[in-house]
């Protein structure tokens, strides 16, 4: 039977179970121990705020069913305008909401940026259709919110992958720094080995010495004296 008292091993664990209940907040800190310090995470509203103000009022001011393309082509592309509409006033306001309550959460601000992309791909089907069939000024606006909202795509995409980084290098100087805290807590081991009873010492007696055998004054002692 061995036994093996490792205490701090329960100590660590619950340190490190702690570390997993505190408010995500902590991956905007910087790490003092480590030297590591990241620049503050700009808000997905504030990347976006000017590129969908300007989507919005470009896709008001257009008048599909005044351009030049048949009725199928006027009926799609007015949908297509009132679903980004729908999409600016309803879905997108609740999602940047939720993206700027928590700017370090990549879970937090991807769906923001999974909407922009579906959002581009709308608008780039409008500007596509006004180019061959709506007027210059039209085409104009729609063209120059499709590059801005581009522009605002790209740098929401950079910084929810500067994010990710940031938060995997905190992440491994927090298990290092739990890994020492650990180390420099552990008490020296002891180990108690219990192999059973000890064995009988078994002695065996001494022979007799051969000068003793071959003594003659012992041989005539024991011989019996003759009258």
């Amino acid at each position: 039977m061995v036994r093996i008292e490792l205490k701090w091993k329960s100590r660590a664990l619950y340190f490190c179970c702690a570390l997993m209940l505190i408010s995500p907040a902590w991956a905007q800190a910087p790490l003092a121990e480590s030297g590591e310090s990241f620049p503050p995470v700009p808000k997905a509203s504030e990347l976006l705020r000017g590129p969908l103000e300007e989507v919005g009022q470009a896709v008001a001011s257009i008048n599909p069913s005044h351009w030049r393309a048949s009725g199928e082509v006027k009926v799609a592309t007015q949908q297509n305008v009132d679903s980004i509409q729908k999409d600016l006033s309803a879905t997108l306001p609740g999602l940047l909401a939720q993206a700027d309550h928590a700017p370090s959460s990549v879970a937090a601000v991807f769906p923001v940026y999974r909407n922009i992309d579906a959002l581009y791909d709308v608008l780039l089907r409008i500007t596509q259709t006004a180019s061959t069939s709506a007027p210059a000024t039209e085409v104009s606006r729609l063209s120059s919110a499709l590059e801005h909202l581009e522009n605002g795509r790209t740098h929401l995409a950079e910084t929810i992958l500067a994010t990710s980084k940031n938060t995997e290098s905190r992440l491994a100087s927090l298990q290092a720094a739990v890994q020492k805290a650990a180390a420099q807590a552990a008490p020296p081991k002891t180990v108690v080995v219990d192999n059973g009873p000890a064995k009988a010492t078994v002695r065996h007696k001494k022979k007799a010495s051969a000068t003793s055998n071959n003594n003659p004054s012992t041989q005539q002692s024991a011989q019996p004296q003759q009258p």
